[in-house]
């Protein structure tokens, strides 16, 4: 794939990706920032999904109605969404969640609900040590508790989202391929 290529889908999946924050802002923890992460770095390879994780974190880290991340909390957050990138790409390259129907629902929603877990995990952890008082491991397993809540709701909206959003857009930009030039697994 070309550079210019390349960076327009970074452009568009990263607009996309904030524009759909920003319209959801009012409900927490219910993005599609993740789904298209992931799905940047299945079809286009991981370069494009981490860029898409990064960019996108950048910019709604940065001017969020409820106030910029730290510049370490800015770092997690980005670091954290790259685990999407990560997950798209290694489906990619093991050739797993190939075909359709509800099995490949199920995996993609599986898949979504793990990187959720991991993501939550990482964001928990940092908030604890960073801000909270106390001996680091009470910090730790306080904001781990107090994030439940949040961490279910980001879990299973991912899974829905995997299952539901995300299968419809690798389809379509499937059927775009020839447009898109989708990269094979053998070039990732």
């Amino acid at each position: 794939m070309n550079v210019s290529r390349k960076v327009s889908l970074i452009a568009l999946l990263t607009a996309v990706s904030v524009a759909t924050d920003y319209l959801l802002v009012g409900v927490p923890n219910v993005k599609l920032m993740d789904g298209l992460v992931f799905l940047g770095a299945n079809l286009f390879g991981f370069e494009v999904g981490g860029s898409v994780a990064i960019l996108s974190w950048l910019v709604y880290g940065t001017i969020n109605p409820y106030g910029s991340a730290t510049p370490g909390l800015l770092l997690v957050l980005m670091g954290g969404e790259t685990t999407y990138a990560l997950a798209g790409w290694g489906l990619r390259r093991l050739n797993l969640a190939v075909g359709s129907g509800m099995s490949r629902r199920v995996v993609l929603g599986f898949v979504g609900f793990v990187c959720a877990a991991i993501y939550d995990f990482i964001t928990n952890v940092y908030t604890g040590i960073y801000f909270y008082a106390g001996p680091i491991w009470n910090r730790v397993v306080y904001s781990l508790i107090m994030g439940i809540p949040f961490s279910i709701i980001h879990e299973v909206s991912d899974f829905l989202v995997f299952m539901l959003v995300v299968p419809v857009l690798i389809s379509a930009f499937t059927r775009l391929g020839s447009e898109v030039k989708v990269e094979s697994v053998a070039t990732h």
